[in-house]
């Protein structure tokens, strides 16, 4: 297969990899918000306890940290998601670098023999000439 065409199909996997890791981040970012939020609510509750106890009130409240623990669960295990998608990612960058290091080498290799076939060319042309005139 062509090194181009190999180099071509790394960088599509590149994209797509980076594209999934920029979903990630935005999963991220809104797990972030929603906890944010709850923490927000969870105060307001605690609040209201303090100022007069309810068994409702303690309810809602123990239900808000049970959700805050599971999205922060979730967002525990997306940012070891995210880093193994960055370590794939570094893989393929890596990847890449190497593949078009061997194209530039062999594109130097090509350049190499035909610059000495055309010089083999030129010399050979000039000995027939050189043999033309003396004979």
């Amino acid at each position: 297969m062509d090194l181009r065409r190999i180099i071509k199909i790394k960088e599509g996997i590149k994209d797509l990899r980076s594209k999934e890791l920029k979903e990630i981040d935005i999963q991220i970012d809104l797990i972030k918000r929603e906890i944010q939020q709850i923490d927000r609510v969870a105060e307001e509750i605690n609040n209201l306890i303090k100022a007069s106890f309810s068994e409702g009130l303690l309810l809602r409240y123990r239900a808000m940290l049970s959700k805050k623990r599971d999205l922060l669960n979730k967002l525990k295990e997306l940012k070891r998601l995210k880093e193994e998608r960055k370590q794939r990612l570094k893989e393929v960058y890596k990847d890449l670098k190497a593949l078009e290091i061997l194209k530039e080498n062999f594109d130097k290799m090509q350049r190499f023999k035909t610059n000495n076939l055309e010089a083999q060319n030129v010399n050979f042309m000039h000995l027939i000439k050189r043999w033309h005139k003396n004979a």
